[in-house]
């Protein structure tokens, strides 16, 4: 052993790595004791981050997974020394957790996340040994990197584990309950729906500031057909933010869900009020009065064909909602010129109304 560890010291990496692979040798009967030595596998250790620091190609090939490899020798190190380890094995497993993340960071980079997510973990393990364990709290910054890398690499349990510690000391406030409930959304089960229903209001209760949790259970509810809900965190979320067009237009929807139009189109002109190009806001508006418009042609459709009179009038009530709904058609079209539906909708809408130039002018583009 002590062979290979000077053969470290002098830079020459092969050398040390053949001595102390023969120290630790099974089929070698030499190495009987040594198996069994805390200090042989410290060596290994040693010598192989060592190898990993050199980044030498040559010397890197010697060691397939080679931070795979110093890690299991130096847990096998500290599990074969009657205390659990001492000052000496502490002061290396320092270094060694930043050799883990370095390494994770450079694997996150190169967009391998499982062998990211695998080395920060075994940084928050050495953590919690023996050693390193009456230290300190967690170190929360590698818990949530941990998080993220297992995210990328859909390790999504795994992912929710590391949040769901970094949320027990509030780090990173409400961020780290979006990825628990984006992990369970990922995860896709009922079960997992629930759970992740469960933390955003559990988030809402401990960051109530913070927007991204709300319009999560926003539209949790407003796409689970629970408009109600929707409502009553959309209001809290305007409260806070009072000139956030989007919160008034999602607002208008889950009104519109409820059959309370005429409160919804006064929601979606304050949409409107707050951005003038909101075209989602002008579109939902005239959705609104073009449908009204559908039911009253219905209502004229029904009148007894010997009543011309009746007929006439029921169709002009549902003509004048078709005229309500064309500026706010035009208006989205304006601001939204790319989306053929609604230019096909307005299209329409011009022909049944007989507005035969700007059918044609529209027909042209």
């Amino acid at each position: 052993m002590a062979t290979a560890l000077s053969y470290k010291d002098d830079k020459k990496l092969d050398k040390a790595w053949e001595a102390i692979k023969e120290t630790v040798d099974p089929a070698n009967p030499k190495a009987e004791k040594t198996l069994k030595w805390s200090g042989a596998w410290q060596a290994r250790g040693e010598i192989i981050e060592a190898i990993i620091l050199s980044k030498d190609e040559k010397f890197l090939k010697l060691v397939p997974n080679p931070v795979e490899e110093a890690y299991n020798s130096y847990m096998k190190a500290m599990e074969l020394d009657e205390k659990g380890g001492n000052q000496v094995l502490k002061i290396k497993l320092l270094s060694f957790t930043n050799t883990l993340i370095t390494a994770a960071v450079a694997a996150y980079q190169a967009n391998d996340y499982a062998k990211a997510a695998d080395y920060f973990e075994k940084k928050l393990l050495i953590d919690k040994t023996p050693l390193f364990k009456t230290d300190g709290a967690i170190d929360t910054a590698i818990c949530y990197n941990t998080g993220l890398a297992a995210m990328n690499a859909k390790q999504y349990a795994k992912a929710i584990k590391y949040f769901t510690e970094c949320t027990k000391y509030g780090y990173n406030g409400g961020s780290s309950y979006a990825q628990i409930i984006s992990a369970y959304h990922q995860l896709g089960t009922k079960e997992d729906t629930i759970k992740a229903v469960e933390i955003m209001k559990q988030a809402f209760e401990k960051y109530p500031n913070d927007l991204s949790i709300n319009v999560q259970l926003i539209n949790y509810y407003i796409m689970s057909g629970q408009p109600n809900e929707a409502i009553s965190y959309l209001d809290k979320a305007i409260a806070k933010e009072k000139d956030n067009s989007s919160f008034y237009l999602a607002k208008g929807v889950a009104l519109d869900r409820l059959g309370r139009q005429d409160d919804a189109i006064e929601v979606y002109k304050k949409a409107i009020q707050i951005k003038p190009e909101n075209a989602d806001a002008y579109y939902n508006i005239g959705v609104i009065y073009f449908n009204r418009g559908v039911k009253q042609f219905d209502v004229a459709n029904a009148v007894p064909t010997t009543d011309q009179v009746r007929y006439d009038a029921e169709k002009k009530k549902a003509d004048d909602f078709f005229k309500e709904a064309v500026p706010y058609l035009e208006n989205a079209v304006k601001y939204n010129p790319k989306d053929t539906y609604i230019l096909d909708q307005l299209k329409n809408l011009y022909y049944r109304l007989k507005m035969m130039d700007k059918f044609e002018a529209l027909n042209k583009k």
